[in-house]
């Protein structure tokens, strides 16, 4: 149960979790997992909501989450981020078009390319 898992971590800063990803690795994919510190919340959200709306803001946390993950040399799969997002697989998908798009690399897992498609 994930909603389980979520509350059993202890919260290291406001806003910031502790997640499993998969451990990124040059030209292949690993089955691995190491935790990884996530900004699921960050201080700028509110003003991102306000200002743009319900949709640029998810989009903002799903790049966001992609890029720290990859800074820490590990990479989400679709399921960690509609976990993490609360939405579908095909909102994370339709997001991550429309972010490539505009020109943003987003490093995701893809279990069924193998590849790190975006990055």
């Amino acid at each position: 149960m994930e909603a389980v898992k979520f509350l059993e971590q202890p919260l290291h800063e406001r806003g910031k979790i502790l997640h499993d990803a998969y451990i990124a690795k040059p030209a292949t994919l690993s089955l691995r997992k190491k935790t990884v510190l996530l900004t699921v919340i960050a201080e700028e959200d509110d003003e991102i909501l306000v200002n743009r709306g319900l949709a640029f803001l998810r989009q903002a946390r799903l790049l966001r989450l992609c890029t720290e993950a990859h800074e820490q040399e590990a990479l989400l799969a679709y399921e960690d981020l509609t976990n993490l997002l609360l939405t579908s697989k095909s909102t994370i998908k339709r997001d991550l078009r429309s972010l490539r798009k505009q020109g943003l690399a987003v490093p995701v897992y893809r279990k069924k390319q193998r590849s790190m498609k975006g990055y």
